[in-house]
Protein backbone atom coordinates (compact mmCIF):
# COMPACT_ATOMS: atom_id res chain seq x y z
CA UNK A 1 0.00 0.00 0.00
CA UNK A 2 1.15 3.56 -1.03
CA UNK A 3 -0.44 6.39 0.34
CA UNK A 4 0.76 10.06 -0.92
CA UNK A 5 -0.26 13.34 -2.15
CA UNK A 6 -0.96 13.49 -5.94
CA UNK A 7 1.89 16.19 -6.80
CA UNK A 8 4.17 13.26 -5.78
CA UNK A 9 2.72 11.07 -8.56
CA UNK A 10 5.85 10.76 -10.51
CA UNK A 11 7.65 8.70 -7.71
CA UNK A 12 5.18 6.05 -8.37
CA UNK A 13 5.20 6.25 -12.63
CA UNK A 14 7.71 3.04 -13.23
CA UNK A 15 5.73 0.64 -10.49
CA UNK A 16 3.46 -0.44 -13.55
CA UNK A 17 3.54 0.37 -17.13
CA UNK A 18 -0.40 1.87 -16.95
CA UNK A 19 0.48 4.07 -14.00
CA UNK A 20 1.52 6.96 -16.25
CA UNK A 21 -2.26 7.15 -18.00
CA UNK A 22 -3.84 6.69 -14.74
CA UNK A 23 -2.43 9.86 -13.38
CA UNK A 24 -2.89 11.43 -16.20
CA UNK A 25 -6.12 11.12 -15.53
CA UNK A 26 -6.28 12.32 -12.50
CA UNK A 27 -4.66 15.08 -12.93
CA UNK A 28 -7.10 16.29 -15.48
CA UNK A 29 -8.12 19.86 -15.22
CA UNK A 30 -12.14 19.15 -15.39
CA UNK A 31 -11.96 16.35 -12.20
CA UNK A 32 -14.16 17.84 -10.34
CA UNK A 33 -17.07 17.98 -13.01
CA UNK A 34 -16.17 14.59 -14.67
CA UNK A 35 -19.23 13.13 -14.75
CA UNK A 36 -19.74 10.19 -12.68
CA UNK A 37 -19.76 6.80 -14.61
CA UNK A 38 -16.58 4.34 -15.92
CA UNK A 39 -13.87 5.69 -18.27
CA UNK A 40 -11.43 3.41 -19.98
CA UNK A 41 -7.90 4.31 -20.27
CA UNK A 42 -5.38 2.92 -22.84
CA UNK A 43 -5.89 -0.05 -24.35
CA UNK A 44 -5.12 -2.65 -21.50
CA UNK A 45 -8.58 -3.00 -19.35
CA UNK A 46 -7.11 -0.14 -17.19
CA UNK A 47 -10.32 1.99 -16.36
CA UNK A 48 -11.43 5.06 -14.00
CA UNK A 49 -14.49 4.77 -12.20
CA UNK A 50 -15.55 8.56 -11.14
CA UNK A 51 -18.27 8.92 -8.07
CA UNK A 52 -19.72 10.49 -5.59
CA UNK A 53 -21.62 9.01 -1.95
CA UNK A 54 -21.61 10.13 1.90
CA UNK A 55 -19.59 7.84 3.79
CA UNK A 56 -20.90 5.75 5.70
CA UNK A 57 -20.21 4.17 9.46
CA UNK A 58 -17.63 1.60 10.37
CA UNK A 59 -19.73 -0.70 11.71
CA UNK A 60 -21.25 -0.79 7.54
CA UNK A 61 -17.68 -1.45 5.94
CA UNK A 62 -16.54 -4.41 4.24
CA UNK A 63 -13.29 -5.34 4.28
CA UNK A 64 -12.09 -6.05 0.28
CA UNK A 65 -9.46 -6.84 -1.83
CA UNK A 66 -9.19 -7.82 -5.57
CA UNK A 67 -7.04 -10.07 -7.28
CA UNK A 68 -6.58 -8.91 -11.38
CA UNK A 69 -6.58 -5.21 -10.50
CA UNK A 70 -4.86 -2.58 -8.61
CA UNK A 71 -6.86 -0.09 -6.76
CA UNK A 72 -5.21 3.66 -7.34
CA UNK A 73 -8.15 5.54 -5.18
CA UNK A 74 -8.14 9.23 -5.47
CA UNK A 75 -10.32 11.66 -3.32
CA UNK A 76 -11.04 14.35 -5.44
CA UNK A 77 -13.22 16.61 -3.00
CA UNK A 78 -13.89 16.02 0.78
CA UNK A 79 -12.42 12.91 3.01
CA UNK A 80 -13.02 9.88 3.87
CA UNK A 81 -10.82 7.00 6.76
CA UNK A 82 -9.89 3.57 4.75
CA UNK A 83 -9.65 0.31 7.49
CA UNK A 84 -6.68 -1.30 5.96
CA UNK A 85 -4.87 -4.74 6.78
CA UNK A 86 -2.72 -7.27 4.93
CA UNK A 87 -5.11 -9.89 3.42
CA UNK A 88 -2.54 -12.80 4.76
CA UNK A 89 -4.16 -12.09 8.41
CA UNK A 90 -7.81 -12.29 7.37
CA UNK A 91 -10.45 -14.99 6.92
CA UNK A 92 -10.80 -15.15 3.31
CA UNK A 93 -14.44 -15.11 1.88
CA UNK A 94 -15.29 -17.14 -1.54
CA UNK A 95 -13.88 -14.87 -4.70
CA UNK A 96 -15.72 -13.58 -6.96
CA UNK A 97 -13.92 -13.10 -10.40
CA UNK A 98 -16.65 -11.57 -12.05
CA UNK A 99 -16.83 -9.00 -9.92
CA UNK A 100 -12.63 -9.05 -9.03
CA UNK A 101 -13.85 -8.98 -5.51
CA UNK A 102 -12.93 -10.94 -2.42
CA UNK A 103 -14.48 -10.10 1.07
CA UNK A 104 -12.40 -10.36 3.86
CA UNK A 105 -12.77 -10.90 7.51
CA UNK A 106 -10.29 -9.13 9.81
CA UNK A 107 -9.00 -6.30 12.23
CA UNK A 108 -8.27 -3.38 10.37
CA UNK A 109 -6.10 0.01 11.06
CA UNK A 110 -6.92 3.35 9.91
CA UNK A 111 -5.95 5.82 7.15
CA UNK A 112 -7.25 9.30 6.14
CA UNK A 113 -7.46 10.57 2.29
CA UNK A 114 -8.53 13.94 1.83
CA UNK A 115 -8.94 16.00 -0.94
CA UNK A 116 -5.45 15.53 -3.40
CA UNK A 117 -4.35 12.40 -1.82
CA UNK A 118 -4.65 9.03 -3.20
CA UNK A 119 -3.71 5.29 -2.34
CA UNK A 120 -2.58 2.28 -4.33
CA UNK A 121 -3.94 -0.67 -2.84
CA UNK A 122 -1.91 -4.06 -4.15
CA UNK A 123 -4.02 -7.61 -4.13
CA UNK A 124 -2.32 -8.21 -1.12
CA UNK A 125 -4.20 -5.35 0.66
CA UNK A 126 -6.85 -5.07 2.29
CA UNK A 127 -8.92 -2.05 2.18
CA UNK A 128 -12.63 -0.70 3.60
CA UNK A 129 -13.12 2.72 1.64
CA UNK A 130 -16.01 5.05 2.03
CA UNK A 131 -15.95 4.96 5.83
CA UNK A 132 -16.69 8.49 8.10
CA UNK A 133 -13.53 10.38 9.57
CA UNK A 134 -15.63 11.45 12.57
CA UNK A 135 -19.05 11.02 13.56
CA UNK A 136 -20.31 13.18 11.05
CA UNK A 137 -21.13 11.58 6.95
CA UNK A 138 -19.65 14.04 4.29
CA UNK A 139 -19.98 13.95 0.79
CA UNK A 140 -17.15 11.96 -1.40
CA UNK A 141 -15.72 12.81 -5.14
CA UNK A 142 -13.23 9.57 -6.01
CA UNK A 143 -12.39 8.39 -8.86
CA UNK A 144 -11.29 4.74 -8.46
CA UNK A 145 -8.64 3.72 -10.98
CA UNK A 146 -8.33 0.11 -11.83
CA UNK A 147 -5.11 -1.06 -13.23
CA UNK A 148 -4.63 -4.82 -13.94
CA UNK A 149 -2.05 -6.73 -12.27
CA UNK A 150 -0.92 -8.41 -15.66
CA UNK A 151 0.42 -6.30 -18.64
CA UNK A 152 -1.87 -8.62 -20.56
CA UNK A 153 -5.42 -7.08 -21.58
CA UNK A 154 -8.44 -8.13 -19.13
CA UNK A 155 -11.13 -7.22 -21.47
Amino acid sequence: MIIDALHNHRLYLTLHEEFKKAFRFLLRKDILTVPCGKYPIGRKGTHAIVQEYKTKKRSDGVIECHRKYIDIQFIAKGGESIGVCDKAVCKEAQYEPERDFQRLEGETDFITLTAGHFAIFMPHDGHMPSLMRGRKSEMVRKIVIKVPVSSKSNR
